[in-house]
């Protein structure tokens, strides 16, 4: 499988000076663990282990993912200190980055999880292309609305709950832009706006692996 361009989730005050996604990507302590201490690392996997057994939706994922043929392992998933412009990231080449230092809480982390499965889920079933600002557009939307990501409460967090009759659409817009346009082949202006709104129609009313949206 090569390795292309990935998509990452913002941090959850969505910093404007987020640097490229690639670089997490590069950045060889984000998955080895250097700089943690023995005790930091066995707890930041003593958690990831309780959600990969425990939680409701990441296992549902984990079932959808095998029965697509896209089986992960524990050690697909790395939690890891991160800096304050990301809280997890999806590559091909490497797995799932899950940022456990930037999350606020264990919602919060479950849904970043599911964000990053979903994008792992686009891969292999549907052959996405990162470099390909169209199919980055409809992942993230796709991870942005069934992954919990744009809960009502999770956008009153972020001070953006402005409009209920649109809640959920909005954040979903608004998240897939801002994670597209830190694509470099998406990042001149105006183009990952105009990606996601092109394929928004489609890619938000596409559930799958679910029902609906969680």
């Amino acid at each position: 499988m090569s390795v292309s361009k990935a998509p990452i989730s913002p941090d959850p005050y969505e910093a404007t000076d987020t640097k490229k996604f690639k670089k997490w990507r590069q950045s060889l302590k984000y998955f080895t663990g250097l700089g943690l201490t023995p005790d930091e690392k066995a707890e930041i996997e003593a958690e990831r282990e309780k959600d990969l057994e425990k939680s409701p939706i990441v296992v549902f994922m984990l079932q959808r993912l095998e029965q697509a043929g896209c089986k992960i392992e524990r050690n697909h998933f790395r939690c890891l200190p991160c800096d304050a412009t990301r809280t997890g990231g999806f590559s091909p080449g490497h797995g799932i980055l899950l940022c456990q230092n930037r999350f606020y809480g264990k919602s919060h982390q479950q849904d970043t999880m599911v964000h990053e499965m979903i994008h792992l889920y686009d891969h292999c079933r549907f052959k996405v292309d990162w470099n390909n600002c169209l199919h980055h557009a409809c992942s993230e939307v796709r991870a942005a609305s069934l992954s919990g990501d744009c809960r009502w409460l999770r956008e009153i967090q972020r001070g953006h709950f402005t409009n209920f009759g649109k809640q959920h659409q909005n954040c979903v817009r608004r998240r897939a832009v801002l994670s597209v346009s830190q694509n470099a082949s998406c990042s001149a202006p105006g183009v990952a706006a105009k990606a996601v709104g092109q394929v928004f129609e489609s890619c938000f009313k596409d559930t799958r692996p679910f029902d609906e949206i969680y």
